[in-house]
């Protein structure tokens, strides 16, 4: 995937939900109609009525942005999501999550999304799907399996494809909501949070800033291809090993998922 074709996605989902939610739309006029129901009755369907809007001018959003993309230029070599050291994230609709990776160029590096997708989990609302079992692939720009993240409270496994455990973050409390600690073998990962705009900075034990995710920071020459300049910008200290960069990404996994539930 890149990034034309993840506004084409995009398009096609927020359409898709704008006419499923007319269903009921359609139903609850029905029974008004032949019930003779009171006008309680009837504002039942203004919330059904609200998303459905809001659904069609996400649709025709992306769909400009689609047919813009396509005439200004063309997508280059794909790169390796461990040797890429600064990377736009974005959500599509999922159950709890599925975080597309893109590269400067507009070409998707990688991907982390639920390794089930079942049909129920897409009506329940965040709270209570925080009840189920919580499995993250991390796949490889050629959408190969690379690892398996599954999460236990404050506990993060990271699973190698044979699923054998290869590492455990440990989530250690703090007296302060911004600050949160991560422990794995005898490293850590400090995690400060800035409040109002999303933006998270990631630091090592010894002080040495390890990555910042941002929004608002997409640079300028990449206006063409993205062009929601509020989509989270991650740049990843160049001399993080591969190690690093992998727990860093189970870290935005536990912190980021619901983003487009």
């Amino acid at each position: 995937m890149n990034i034309e074709k993840y506004y084409k996605y995009t398009a096609v989902s927020a359409l898709n939900a704008s006419l499923i939610s007319c269903i009921p739309i359609f139903l609850f006029t029905v029974l008004f109609i032949f019930r003779h129901s009171s006008i309680t009755y009837f504002l039942l369907l203004v919330p059904f009525g609200c998303y459905s809007v809001t659904c069609y001018s996400q649709y025709y959003l992306h769909k400009r942005r689609f047919e813009k993309v396509d005439t200004v230029f063309s997508f280059g070599q794909v790169k390796s999501i461990l040797k890429t050291n600064t990377v736009v994230l974005s959500f599509l609709p999922a159950p709890s999550l599925r975080m597309v990776i893109f590269d400067g160029n507009g070409q998707e590096i990688g991907e982390i999304k639920d390794v089930k997708f079942s049909v129920i989990r897409w009506y329940l609302p965040f709270l209570f799907d925080r009840f189920y079992a919580k499995l993250y692939g991390f796949y490889n720009t050629e959408d190969e399996l690379q690892y398996t993240i599954r999460m236990k409270s404050n506990r993060i496994e990271i699973l190698n494809k044979d699923n054998k455990i290869i590492s455990t973050i440990m989530e250690l409390k703090t007296d302060k909501r911004s600050l949160r600690i991560f422990l794995y073998g005898e490293n850590t990962i400090r995690m400060k949070k800035s409040f109002g705009n999303m933006e998270y900075h990631f630091e090592k034990e010894d002080g040495i800033v390890l990555a910042h995710l941002r929004k608002g920071w997409m640079p300028k020459e990449w206006s063409k291809r993205f062009m929601d300049p509020n989509l989270p910008l991650l740049t990843i200290d160049p001399h993080a090993s591969h190690r690093e960069v992998i727990h860093l990404y189970a870290l935005l996994a536990k912190i980021l998922a619901y983003t487009n539930h």
